[in-house]
């Protein structure tokens, strides 16, 4: 076999060992967190890194959210109940 093909065959048998042991990886569960109901939190999205914000401090029922830079100001706490 020419070298260069012996090499071709070998650098594909590592790519896929290595895709296939990397999925192994990254796919581990999930674990739930705990919320405790009525405490404060702020929502973070972990893409943006910005916290949800009621906008221009609204505090009219149908007020807008958006995304903003976090600054845990009232405006950014949110809470759940239990239902």
């Amino acid at each position: 076999m020419h070298p260069l093909g012996r090499r071709r065959i070998l650098t594909a048998a590592a790519t896929m060992v290595l895709a296939a042991t990397g999925t192994v990886a990254v796919t581990t569960a999930a674990e739930a967190a705990t919320v405790q109901a009525g405490t404060p939190y702020v929502l973070v999205n972990r893409n943006s890194g910005k916290a949800l914000d009621v906008y221009n401090l609204a505090t009219t029922d149908g007020a807008a959210i958006n995304q903003y830079t976090r600054n845990d100001g009232a405006w950014q706490q949110w809470k759940f109940l239990d239902a």
